[in-house]
């Protein structure tokens, strides 16, 4: 079938990607994929998520420069085996399908990423098990019941079975996994003994969230144990008070508590706390990441500028509203996350996170942009989606983020003589916002050095765009940026 018979966005990307090596067919009412594709042998980057597809045709595994490839809320219930061709490939994503098994990935020699979120697995796939160079593994909201015995020759170094029906997580084969640091197998059916088991044998780099798993008679056991084995390793006071206070009562916060001291990182992600504990003051000057994402947190302690050693600080999806002005006095931190709370300004002293490298905060109330950025000079991907913001400030030009993401806002103003000044935007995103076309300036397509614009979901459609005065010089930098990845 040609790409005459589909309709114009579908022939105008197929048109395109040739040039580009970039082919989205995303949300295109697609039964089966257009066999103008296979001509496509430069293609690195395949987007045929969110269509009506029961099967990817065989000659995917011919485009061998192919780096990702995704294939999200589709309906396949197998991808073929030609895929273990794509030794270039590096992102693999099949989540929300109705796929069992997949085929012998062990030639994808550049694989990191398989997400196979939401799917119909009951065994976790041998095929994976082979992969020399996998990172990551995403199983979430599966059926797996079990590991296989070929689990010990997995190369990743995260796994991720949330949400499955785990009776065992195969001790034996799972700890000989070399490359494993980190383990979730939260909300599954794991008994006491299984996750006993699992956590004295571990050795001490594995991280391992297990709740929503023993019933409520084992929770009750799993803390005396907890409790017990603590005082058996001479666990502090406070650390218990914390246990006691905040409400969490399982061994996983003994183990993270009682690790925190060695391995520099504390975890304690949707254990139910309501207040930052006050004991963890302690390991100020030890701490290099502090997860406390899906709490019920609602103000962050002012000694947090006492962590002066913090790299990573993790607060997603609790209840800020403000952040205090100590947060600037973490000079090391690199990574600040925050999405997912009721923030509407930031401090001023965030400035001096003069470290500060990644700043996530999307789905917060924000309805301006947060000036106080402008001054982070290190900073270099910014992330404002789902929030409220209608225009971008004057100050923008001095912005010296490499990304700047705002899907899902409510911009009507993009201010752009300001913002083609920012000399180190490589990318930007504006999808769903309420953006003319106009806002798109010849200024910020041939002058500014963004080489990568999504605009999917405003005021003007893609004919538009390629339309406006600019768009070929733009064009060129964006073909030139996927050249080179």
């Amino acid at each position: 079938m040609g790409n005459d018979s589909y309709n114009p966005t579908v022939r105008a990307r197929l048109a395109n990607a040739s040039k580009t090596r970039v082919l989205s067919l995303k949300d295109s009412a697609l039964h089966r994929i257009p066999d103008d594709v296979k001509d496509l042998k430069l293609l690195k980057h395949l987007d045929v998520s969110v269509n009506y597809l029961t099967e990817l045709p065989a000659y995917i595994g011919s485009l061998n420069h192919l780096k990702q490839l995704n294939l999200t809320r589709n309906q396949c219930e197998t991808i073929p085996a030609e895929i273990g061709l794509l030794t270039n490939l590096e992102v693999l994503n099949v989540s929300q399908n109705r796929m069992t098994d997949l085929p012998d990935l062990s030639k994808c020699v550049a694989l990191k990423t398989v997400d196979a979120t939401e799917n119909q697995f009951t065994v976790f796939p041998v095929g994976i098990c082979k992969c020399p160079n996998i990172e990551a593994c995403i199983f979430t909201e599966n059926r797996i019941e079990r590991f296989p015995d070929e689990i010990h020759s997995l190369r990743a170094v995260s796994v991720i079975l949330n949400k499955n029906r785990l009776l065992s997580l195969n001790t034996v084969n799972l700890l000989r996994c070399e490359r494993l640091r980190s383990l979730n197998v939260d909300d599954n059916q794991l008994n006491r003994d299984e996750i006993e088991k699992f956590i004295v044998k571990a050795p001490r780099e594995i991280r391992v969230s297990y709740d929503g798993n023993v019933s409520q008679l084992h929770t009750a056991d799993l803390q005396e144990m907890g409790n017990d084995h603590s005082k058996q390793k001479s666990l502090g006071d406070s650390a218990r008070k914390i246990i006691g206070k905040s409400g969490p009562s399982t061994s996983t916060v003994n183990k993270h508590l009682e690790m925190a001291s060695k391995s520099r990182v504390l975890q304690l992600k949707g254990t139910g706390l309501k207040k930052v504990p006050d004991e963890i003051e302690q390991l100020a000057e030890v701490l290099r990441n502090l997860e406390l994402s899906e709490n019920k947190i609602r103000d962050i302690p002012s000694f947090i500028g006492n962590f002066a050693q913090l790299k990573q600080l993790h607060l997603s999806n609790n209840c800020l509203e403000f952040l205090p002005d100590e947060i600037g006095s973490m000079k090391k931190l690199e990574i600040l996350n925050l999405a997912g709370n009721k923030l509407q300004v930031l401090p001023e002293t965030i400035v001096g996170c003069t470290d500060l490298r990644t700043l996530d905060i999307s789905s917060n109330a924000f309805v301006e942009f947060p000036v106080a950025l402008i001054a982070c000079i290190q900073l270099d991907f910014l992330n404002l989606n789902g929030n409220q913001i209608e225009k971008l400030p004057d100050e923008v030009a001095d912005l010296k983020v490499i990304e700047l993401s705002l899907n899902q806002n409510r911009l009507n103003s993009l201010n752009a003589s300001n913002l083609a000044k920012a000399q180190r935007m490589r990318t930007l995103r504006l999808d769903l916002n309420c953006l003319e076309k106009s806002e798109f300036t010849r200024d910020l397509l041939e002058s500014s050095n963004v080489s990568v614009i999504s605009y999917d979901g405003n005021r003007f459609q893609l004919k538009e765009f390629q339309d406006l005065p600019g768009y070929d010089a733009y064009q060129e930098r964006f073909t030139a940026t996927k050249r080179k990845i």
